[in-house]
């Protein structure tokens, strides 16, 4: 992916090694956190562990797949993560992946992200298809999904929960 990637006001970035204190605002957020397959982590120590491994999963994907960092373009202000990546690391769908600290949550920040990398997941990677695997209860991630023009397909089984899919197929398949 030619990173960055810029909307009207974010930067999708790389992870930089010196971004674990500030991505301790999403990994260490149970509200955050419990809506994912992982708990949150203890302390800067463990985010800065899950960070190695997050940037050794992204530097294993396919070109132009990954976990990045999601920044405000100005001021300059750390938001989360996001990402577009195999399912279950495998495939063959891939999935579009959002998760912010919950001190921006209502901004629209997720929608805005989603946008771009599902429209990049197109335009530049020619996917056929991008999903977003959702837990039912999670009404604001399966709204920033529609807002994203994705459709609900149905419930699911991955990364050991019951999710809900929901998808949005290229124009172009």
């Amino acid at each position: 992916m030619p990173l960055p990637l810029k909307t009207e006001r974010l930067i999708i970035r790389p992870y930089r090694d010196d971004d674990a204190t500030a991505l301790h605002d999403v990994f260490g957020s149970s509200d955050v956190m419990r809506w994912t397959p992982s708990p949150p982590s203890r302390d800067v120590a463990e985010t800065t562990q899950r960070l190695a491994r997050t940037m050794a999963f992204t530097a294993r994907q396919p070109s132009g797949l990954g976990l990045w960092a999601l920044e405000l373009n100005e001021p300059t202000d750390f938001l989360g993560q996001v990402g577009l990546f195999p399912v279950e690391g495998k495939g063959p769908d891939v999935e579009v992946a959002y998760e912010l600290a919950p001190r921006v949550w209502g901004h629209g920040y997720a929608t805005e992200a989603a946008r771009a990398l599902i429209d990049y997941g197109f335009r530049e990677l020619a996917l056929p298809r991008v999903v977003a695997l959702i837990l039912p209860d999670n009404a604001r991630s399966r709204n920033v999904a529609a807002k994203c023009g994705m459709s609900l397909e149905g419930p699911g089984r991955f990364y050991g929960l019951d999710l809900l899919v929901y998808s949005r197929r290229s124009a172009l398949g």
